[in-house]
């Protein structure tokens, strides 16, 4: 089968557009980046820490239109590292907070909606 310069064209055009829609894929923002933000935003106003590294745990729906999302931060305050826990707690259909929980070396401490930014 012999290849004209129009089809030519219209084979590279697709293998072009199939590679733009892989590379717009692959920079896609995970469902849980908002929460990650939101959770190390508040973790270094209550540390006052460097976050060293995070990482993503989970999300867990908890009863009917609320989900958690839950993150391990793990920070460096006067050359000594430790980690905590943040779990936050929001409505699934208008992303407002709810609850923030920071859990220390076995220790939770939870900040209710009122003492929360909200985003």
């Amino acid at each position: 089968m012999r290849l004209t310069k129009t089809s030519g064209i219209v084979f590279t055009l697709l293998v072009l557009l199939m590679m733009t829609a892989g590379l717009s894929q692959a920079n896609a923002e995970p469902p849980y980046a908002k929460w990650g933000r939101l959770a190390m935003k508040e973790t270094s106003k209550r540390y006052h820490a460097q976050i060293i590294d995070y990482k993503h745990l989970g999300r867990k729906v908890e009863q009917k239109g609320v989900v958690s999302e839950s993150f391990k931060l793990i920070l460096n305050k006067n050359s000594n590292p430790f980690s905590v826990t943040v779990r936050i707690w929001f409505d699934q259909k208008t992303e407002q907070v709810i609850r923030i929980q920071f859990t220390e070396e076995g220790r939770a401490v939870s900040r209710t909606r009122a003492q929360t930014k909200m985003i």
